[in-house]
């Protein structure tokens, strides 16, 4: 593929997961977002909790022995109002409880999301999902009130997508 048509595919794919995560904004502000079967997906959800978004995303863990960043691993989740529902390329599931975080640092426009659950392993989630779990993060950790506020969501509320060499939309 051309240097030329890349880029264009990623803007586009940008535009896109932007344009996700202001649904999801104002789906938690109170308008109708769609429902989700989490059974299709083969997943349980506590009673209760609501399914918001099925996403995908690269998932990486903090090393213990060199402190360097493991391979990222492709990721099918489910987002919830209560946790990330992580589904490995293997089968393997892991959840990604929202109250037990102890740090989150969203960047939207670098497409990451920082987990850290305070047992020395953070989780960096990067690609397509990171806009619409930044949302979801903020609304859940911070409020909903924080959608307007919070400076990682800027990107979001300019209503284009930045071009990172230059900062314009």
């Amino acid at each position: 593929m051309r240097k030329g048509r890349q880029a264009t595919s990623v803007a586009g794919e940008t535009d896109i997961s932007y344009a996700d995560a202001r649904h999801l904004a104002l789906e938690l502000a109170g308008s109708a977002g769609p429902h989700l079967d989490a059974m299709t997906a083969g997943v349980v959800l506590e009673p209760g909790e609501v399914g918001r978004r099925f996403v995908g995303a690269w998932l990486r863990l903090r090393l213990w022995l060199d402190g360097c960043w493991s391979p990222g691993r492709w990721t099918q989740s489910l987002l919830s109002d209560r946790r990330l529902l992580v589904r490995f390329d293997t089968g393997e599931l892991v959840s990604l409880w929202w109250e037990c975080l102890v740090g989150f640092t969203a960047d939207v426009d670098a497409g990451h999301v920082l987990f850290d659950f305070g047992d020395g392993r953070p989780r960096l989630l990067s690609g397509p999902g990171a806009a619409v779990v930044a949302v979801a993060g903020v609304a859940r950790l911070y409020g909903v009130d924080a959608l307007l506020t919070h400076p990682a969501l800027a990107p979001l509320r300019r209503g284009g997508v930045a071009h990172r060499s230059t900062g314009r939309l």
